[in-house]
């Protein structure tokens, strides 16, 4: 939604050519979109009410609050935001496009693959990214259905995956190790330090 913050401003070249001079009447369009002004203010910030990027302090405490995620004792509002979209994204609707876009924000892989040939099973394969745990992967899976991170299987001795033969570019993938899975992600600084809030924990996405 797009804020107009003077709506005199942005509406007084629609006054007929014939009115433009007449004073009195501009100044009593004035007066009447300026009244207007206070409800096209109050429109836009409750359009935005839910946007995590626009909330701030209390603002955004209040939006944890709704989904059940208060802030941590210590927690700035990005460290505070940064969790909130994670957890947003781990309850969502668990339909294969929603998946791929919350497996391309969580692994960094801009083009997760999304295997489903097997009935209530799929794979999420991020070649390009940081590999996801089976549990990351099945708060995005709908109920009854099993989630699994792939892996490729590379060829000894090359940079080479195995393919199948009818289409080359389809790699076969298998079931990824939890030992070659990272366990957490810490939120850090720029220079890779994990963040501890005052009460001495480390903050987990």
């Amino acid at each position: 939604m797009q804020h107009i913050t003077d709506l005199w401003q942005h509406i007084q070249h629609l006054v007929i050519t014939q009115y433009r001079d007449s004073t009195n009447l501009l100044s009593l369009l004035r007066k009447v979109f300026s009244s207007f002004q206070d409800l096209e203010d109050s429109a836009f910030r409750l359009s935005n009410f839910a946007n995590i990027d626009e909330a701030e302090g209390e603002w955004l405490d209040l939006i944890g609050k709704f989904r059940n995620i208060p802030r941590q004792p210590g927690e700035t509002d990005e460290m505070y935001k940064a969790r909130l979209k994670i957890s947003f994204k781990k309850n969502s609707a668990g339909t294969p496009n929603n998946i791929i876009e919350n497996a391309r924000d969580l692994s960094g892989d801009a083009n997760p693959h999304f295997l489903d040939e097997c009935p209530a099973i799929f794979f999420v394969y991020t070649p390009r990214g940081r590999q996801l745990r089976r549990r990351v992967l099945q708060m995005l899976a709908p109920a009854g259905v099993l989630a699994l991170p792939a892996a490729g299987l590379k060829l000894a001795g090359s940079n080479r995956f195995l393919a199948t033969v009818q289409h080359p570019q389809k790699k076969i993938v298998t079931v990824a190790l939890e030992e070659s899975v990272i366990e957490n992600n810490y939120l850090t600084t720029e220079t890779g330090k994990r963040i501890m809030t005052e009460d001495g924990k480390y903050i987990v996405l």
